[in-house]
């Protein structure tokens, strides 16, 4: 059974715990420098730090994205262009092989057209 007594606290030694703040010194440095007399407490310039640090992560993300639009935007030209150049080069393949065109070019080059149907060749079976 367990009951319900108060935990003991463990002391810290302070010797080697190593807490080492960086806000205070900066906030009395901007105050300083600013001329202002402790007006910007700690927890107001660790909220500004971090509102600084949200912003540039959003400005980072937006520039990403940006490229990304305009990289995409750059591919599908370039898909138009060739699904174009594809079309036309079928459609000139496609007329280039019809039958008639085949005969013209071959009568261009001394090849005439076969007035006689073709000789069928048949074999008797054993």
């Amino acid at each position: 059974m367990s009951q319900n007594r108060p935990r003991r606290r463990v002391e810290q030694d302070s010797s080697k715990s190593f807490n080492f703040n960086l806000i205070d010194p900066m906030a009395k440095w901007v105050n300083r420098k600013l001329e202002i007399d402790e007006r910007l407490s700690p927890t107001t310039l660790r909220k500004v730090l971090w509102v600084g640090f949200l912003v540039t992560i959003y400005i980072y993300f937006q520039h990403n994205f940006d490229g990304l639009i305009r990289k995409l935007d750059r591919a599908e030209k370039l898909l138009n262009e060739q699904r174009a150049s594809f079309i036309s080069h079928k459609s000139k393949y496609l007329f280039a092989s019809k039958q008639s065109e085949v005969e013209r070019k071959l009568e261009q080059r001394g090849f005439e057209k076969n007035a006689q149907p073709p000789i069928k060749i048949a074999f008797e079976k054993p």
